[in-house]
């Protein structure tokens, strides 16, 4: 039996228990769950910042979207003050006027990455490079450009959650864009699916290197060629909502999901 069948049957359980509205709260989903406007713009805005501390990220974006709003076609360029750990208010600044120009030219971020290659990977790789010189153009530095993590050479985990929230379609997932399926999606290698990962010797080390994140697409792809991203949000909850460890540890024990659990090596 391979890894991938033998955790197939408890993340499945995993998926129909945890992949529900309920736990949104817990994930940066929320936001775009939450906050009225264009979902695309809203939820690609929210991905990109959702770094840090929760609280903290979540002022930010509520200031955010109280003063440039959440329509992308009303996006004005202002003077501002708003800035978030690495991004300056320049940095802010050139994100939202990137924002505007995109959906002038392409009317969502969905046409633009049709425009920008044959696949949804192409897409993105493109998709960065446009928005890192369009940001320079407007002014935008480090901070900016943090924003738009290479996916060449890195895990790129906010941007493929925005992918992964766009293209797949269920109780927690929007899935808006039609032009590409969840076969295209990669997975998102955020801390609790690297330590899963690594604890459970899928990956060698726990670091959100592009290499990583393909051996961890390659290991959910294998147990669900169709839709690789599947688990994500649901084997995520394990570690955000209750702690997990992804190996047996004193916690096992008051754990509701022992009884199934192949990361506690008492229940085999």
């Amino acid at each position: 039996m391979t890894k991938a069948e033998k955790f197939r049957p408890f993340f499945e359980e995993l998926y129909k228990k945890y992949n529900k509205p309920e736990y949104v709260g817990t994930d940066p989903i929320v936001y775009p769950c939450t906050v009225q406007g264009n979902t695309e713009f809203v939820a690609f805005c929210s991905s990109c910042f959702a770094y840090g501390n929760v609280k903290a990220i979540q002022g930010f974006l509520m200031t955010f979207f109280s003063e440039f709003g959440t329509d992308p076609f009303k996006l004005e360029d202002k003077p501002t003050r708003l800035y978030y750990r690495f991004q300056k208010p320049a940095d802010v600044r050139a994100f939202v006027l990137v924002l505007r120009d995109l959906y002038s030219e392409h009317g969502s971020i969905e046409s633009a990455f049709a425009s920008m290659g044959a696949s949804l990977e192409e897409s993105l790789i493109n998709f960065v490079i446009h928005m890192k010189k369009r940001g320079k153009a407007y002014g935008g530095g480090k901070g900016y450009d943090f924003l738009f993590a290479d996916p060449v050479k890195s895990g790129a985990k906010r941007l493929r959650m925005f992918l992964r929230w766009m293209v797949r379609k269920d109780e927690v997932d929007f899935g808006l864009w039609k032009n590409y399926a969840c076969k295209d999606l990669q997975f998102i290698i955020d801390t609790h699916i690297l330590r899963f990962a690594y604890k459970n010797g899928i990956i060698k080390n726990d670091s959100g290197t592009r290499k990583n994140l393909d051996t961890v697409t390659d290991f959910f792809r294998a147990m669900n060629p169709e839709d690789p991203a599947k688990y994500d949000f649901a084997v995520s909850r394990l570690g955000i909502a209750f702690g997990c460890t992804y190996g047996a540890d004193e916690k096992c024990a008051s754990c509701a999901e022992r009884d199934l659990c192949p990361f506690n090596e008492e229940s085999g």
